[in-house]
């Protein structure tokens, strides 16, 4: 079979792509960017014959077209703005695809596809990486023990004690986290989505060392959007999503937002228009690549109530992802493209047979993905307790 990795350069795509070397009857990896000359990096390290290179722009429609066809399935490990032009190439050439989350707004965007997508005969996954991805699932498990479901709340929490030598170290895309910072989160309550104001919501949580107690936010977030869709035959009434930032990274961050640098609009500077957004973006990859060991952790928690046989019932599941030693990568790169990779094997082997665009909860078998991502030392941790009755 032959997958293709888009932004396989990446550091999130990259490991999509060290991942499904590990598959036997995966045949052919091509691995797209950008940048051919980080391709070409990368699949040197990973030294493997599987691995081909391509160099591509997704924004060019006919080269991606090509570069598409014949394929059994796309991964897409571009920046989210860039979603729906794929999704769209992947339609008209009947190929299978996944990505890593569409933050909301284009994901519900991919949602309207829904009968293109299925008219094709193909399978399109909204949100397969740590959160959305691995949170989805999550969900999936705690709603198939209920009869009824009243809120899903899903919290992430993070904390990275790794040595830097940049004053600010993003765990994943800086321009999405910039997004998470500045657009209305949303929250879903009793059939309808509520705007929150940007840091809102404010509560602490606790999580498991070395995460600990951490002040958790609202955020923009895909769950919101597919899972009151997924879960509507079980009476869903509630869904909101909460992350957890080191409080350090936090502090520094929304001091660059409130100074404007969340900004994306142009500003003119001495004649020249550029988004403040961008010029921190490019500010931080100026910084060297770290070499230091990671020390990063991400617990990914979905909270989920409802009803079973009458009683009322909270259910927890999460998991305590830590940096995979065997690879020296960051517990934020092993959760995030290890799914990806396993969603797109699904895919391309057959397993996931329901077709059209959908979150993971509705086309991803959650019991057979989890033992797949057991193999990298992400295991379930699942706790329940009764609740009162109302």
């Amino acid at each position: 079979m032959h997958i293709i990795v888009l932004g396989g350069a990446g550091a999130m795509g990259r490991i999509a792509v060290r991942v499904l070397t590990e598959y036997d009857d995966v045949d052919q990896i091509t691995l797209a960017d950008y940048s051919e000359e980080r391709a070409h990096e990368v699949a040197s390290s990973l030294a493997s014959s599987k691995v081909q290179v391509q160099q591509i722009d997704v924004t060019d429609e006919e080269r991606l077209r090509r570069l598409l066809h014949g394929a059994d399935a796309v991964l897409n490990a571009v920046d989210y703005a860039f979603n729906l032009h794929v999704l769209r190439a992947c339609i008209q050439e009947k190929v299978h695809y996944a990505d890593l989350g569409g933050l909301f707004h284009m994901t519900r965007k991919m949602l309207a596809l829904n009968a293109e997508a299925e008219a094709a005969g193909i399978t399109a996954i909204a949100g397969i990486g740590g959160t959305p991805g691995i949170t989805n699932l999550l969900a999936r498990l705690a709603v198939d023990r209920l009869d009824r479901v009243e809120s899903i709340s899903v919290q992430l929490g993070c904390s990275d004690a790794t040595p830097s030598q940049a004053p600010l170290v993003a765990p994943y895309s800086i321009r999405t986290i910039l997004d998470e910072f500045t657009q209305p989160p949303q929250v879903f309550q009793d059939g309808a989505w509520y705007p929150q104001p940007p840091l809102s919501g404010q509560e602490e949580l606790l999580f498991p060392e070395p995460v600990g107690r951490a002040s958790a936010i609202y955020s923009l977030h895909s769950e919101c959007a597919t899972f009151p869709l997924s879960f509507a035959e079980k009476g869903i009434r509630h869904a909101s999503f909460k992350i957890a930032f080191p409080g350090d990274f936090m502090a520094k961050l929304k001091f660059l937002v409130d100074l404007g640098f969340g900004r994306s609009e142009p500003l003119i500077v001495r004649g020249v228009s550029i988004a403040p957004r961008e010029v921190l973006a490019s500010l931080l990859e100026t910084f060297p690549a770290e070499q230091a060991e990671p020390q990063d952790c991400d617990v990914l928690r979905v909270v989920t109530t409802g009803t079973a046989d009458g009683q009322a019932l909270e259910i927890t599941n999460q998991v305590v992802v830590l940096p995979y030693q065997r690879w020296h990568i960051s517990a934020g790169a092993l959760d995030t493209g290890t799914p990806l990779a396993i969603a797109g094997y699904m895919l391309a082997s057959g397993v996931i047979t329901r077709r059209g665009v959908c979150g993971p909860e509705l086309c991803v078998p959650a019991e057979l993905f989890f033992r797949e991502l057991a193999r990298y030392t992400m295991q379930v941790e699942t706790a329940t307790r009764p609740l009162p009755e109302t």
